[in-house]
């Protein structure tokens, strides 16, 4: 298998996650996902780190 396309399919995995966890911590989905897609793991780690939205 090609190391590019491994490591391809690990980065949208990584987006996919973090659209999912992006809407329990109360944040647009879409938004974090298209984020991490195109910064990758720096996204998700600011995801993690920063506090969650209040729910209004």
């Amino acid at each position: 298998m090609d190391q590019s396309l491994v490591i391809t399919a690990m980065w949208v995995s990584i987006a996919i996650l973090a659209g999912g966890y992006a809407r329990t911590r109360h944040r647009s989905p879409w938004y974090w996902f298209l984020l991490t897609l195109l910064l990758g793991p720096i996204s998700a780690f600011l995801l993690v780190v920063w506090p969650p939205r209040e729910n209004a």
